[in-house]
């Protein structure tokens, strides 16, 4: 088969609408055939079928739980969708505290200008890397700030309170990872309650939870192939709400979230929200997100 044919092939079964309508019902799902239909062309086939399979009984012909509505399968969609949502409200607030944590430590200890200094990093090659990156936005410039700076300076880079403006929380967090002066790492992860080997871990992980709620893939259920350090000191809270958590689910992600965002806010409601959030869903949901019973109990969710 030829390119063309494999592209015409997946055409005529994925675009096809009423094929694809059929086909869910054909496995046992509970609806309206024509709301059904209307749904697969606002969300299309491929993301519905990933909170579908949660509903199967397993086989190869992926056959639904009987008496599986669509209501159900929506339901749990609403409830991903609003997960993601109250992560990138805390991702938000997470993000712009480390890049001033970062910008402030490293500016005070080595100098506004050590950010592009390979002497203070690790790796050579992982630092050309994630500098190349930070070429991409400076050159040509892509906020102003940045091109008044050019107009008034002849140096190359500027200094790291506007550089750092430009950097993603990926690939910040990587210039956090590579700098090899321990005692900044140690101040920046101090500020959040961790130390430096766990935030990194859990600055990692985030990023790519942070994609994937952008690009609003499934969240709630997901395991992650970069896991989080578990904690073995800190405060109590916090090494209680991890106790059995796996490295790799997303609720021990979300505990880091809930501290993290705490400590930054003691004020904010976004811990409240989300536990409230994750108590309106089935304890099912909860068991396979790796949420213990009780786990509202825990200070860290309770204050």
């Amino acid at each position: 088969m030829t390119d063309i044919e494999v592209k015409t092939s997946f055409s005529k079964t994925s675009l096809d609408v009423s094929a694809q309508t059929a086909k869910i019902v054909g496995r046992g799902l509970v609806c309206d055939p024509g709301k059904l239909s209307d749904l697969l062309q606002r969300v299309s086939y491929y993301r519905f079928s990933g909170y579908l399979w949660w509903f199967q009984v397993g086989g190869s012909d992926h056959q639904l739980r009987h008496g599986t509505t669509l209501s159900d399968v929506v339901t749990l969609y609403e409830f991903d969708l609003k997960l993601r949502l109250l992560m990138l409200e805390c991702i938000d607030m997470i993000e712009v505290w480390f890049r001033s944590q970062f910008t402030n430590h490293v500016s005070e200890e080595l100098g506004p200008m050590a950010y592009a200094d390979p002497q203070f990093f690790g790796s050579r090659s992982a630092f050309f890397r994630d500098k190349s990156k930070l070429d991409e936005r400076l050159q040509p410039p892509t906020e102003p700030f940045i091109e008044t700076f050019y107009r008034k300076h002849t140096n190359p880079y500027p200094p790291l309170w506007m550089a750092a403006e430009l950097m993603s929380l990926g690939l910040i967090s990587k210039w956090f990872d590579n700098l090899k002066v321990e005692r900044v790492r140690k101040l920046v992860a101090a500020s959040g309650g961790l130390n430096q080997a766990v935030l990194s871990s859990y600055l990692r992980q985030l990023t790519v939870i942070r994609n994937a709620c952008a690009h609003h893939n499934r969240l709630w259920n997901r395991s992650f192939g970069t896991g989080i350090m578990l904690a073995k000191t800190g405060e109590t809270q916090l090494l209680d709400a991890l106790d059995g958590s796996d490295e790799t689910r997303i609720f021990r992600a979300l505990v880091y979230t809930v501290f993290m965002v705490k400590k930054i806010d003691p004020t904010s409601n976004l811990p409240g929200r989300l536990r409230d959030h994750l108590l309106s869903g089935k304890d099912e949901w909860l068991t396979e997100m790796d949420a213990p019973n009780g786990f509202e109990d825990d200070a860290l969710w309770a204050s």
